[in-house]
């Protein structure tokens, strides 16, 4: 009997250490989808592992959608960094033609991501203009094309971009269509009430508890409270970009204009 117990328990712990191992590299392969996204892409190359490529040099010579995408989500506002006008002239164009005219979806939102990162006001017109062009897509791609300009549109936290902003989320679904349509309507409006979170304005708050008085669906009426609070500076961000910002860059490494 003392014998049949402990062939039981080395069996069990077997089980367990094959079990965890499984699991192990379950986690493994979830943690690691970047990586094996990269590696399997048809231009793999093992030396961009040690050096980022100039991502001019991507958009200019390569047609590949993933390369592309990845050096546009590379390029950010030298204004930020340097005094280099002529960098920020450059990029801002490069990113408001590739924001609305990009034939590839990942493309362009990588572009709309990037231009949130500038505090220029021309990046407000190229994100608008991106909302507006949407239309090139299908309809379940251009609504995630207009949320995400929507809600790069909230981190530029210019004025324009706000009036802009209040006039998208006031905007109600039409008494006709599908519901497919009206739905649509209310993610953009949702987005758009979540990005004037980012405006510490009056005029911001009025138009949300406008929304809120007004509307009864009941996500947009969450977002709205929520966004309320947090241009109301009675709420903490849902991401503290700034706090990350000064982990990452200690004080003496920023650079100021």
């Amino acid at each position: 009997m003392q014998r049949f117990c402990k062939k039981a328990q080395v069996w069990k712990s077997r089980c367990l250490g094959s079990l965890g191992g499984l699991a192990a590299f379950s986690l493994s392969l979830s943690g690691c989808a970047g990586f094996w996204d990269e590696v399997t892409s048809r231009n793999f190359n093992v030396k961009h592992f040690y050096e980022k490529p100039n991502p001019f040099v991507v958009l200019q010579n390569s047609n590949d959608g993933n390369e592309r995408a990845q050096a546009l989500y590379d390029l950010h506002d030298p204004g930020q960094y340097s005094a280099l006008g002529q960098d920020q002239e450059a990029v801002l164009k490069i990113l408001a033609t590739a924001a609305s005219k990009e034939k590839q979806f990942l493309c362009r939102a990588a572009a709309i991501d990037s231009l949130g990162k500038f505090k220029d006001p021309r990046a407000v017109t190229a994100l608008t203009e991106a909302f507006y062009a949407s239309g090139s897509f299908a309809p379940d791609l251009a609504v995630r094309i207009q949320t995400r300009a929507a809600t790069s549109l909230g981190e530029t936290r210019q004025p324009q971009a706000m009036q802009f902003l209040v006039r998208l989320v006031q905007e109600k679904p039409r008494g006709e269509g599908a519901d497919l349509d009206k739905q649509q309507i209310m993610d953009v409006r949702i987005a758009a009430a979540r990005a004037l979170g980012n405006f510490h304005d009056p005029q911001a708050i009025q138009a949300l508890q406008e929304v809120l008085n007004s509307e009864k669906d009941i996500a947009l009426r969450d977002s709205v409270k929520d966004s309320i609070e947090l241009a109301a500076g009675t709420k903490k961000p849902w991401i503290d970009w700034q706090a990350i910002e000064n982990f990452i860059l200690p004080a003496g490494a920023k650079q100021t204009n």
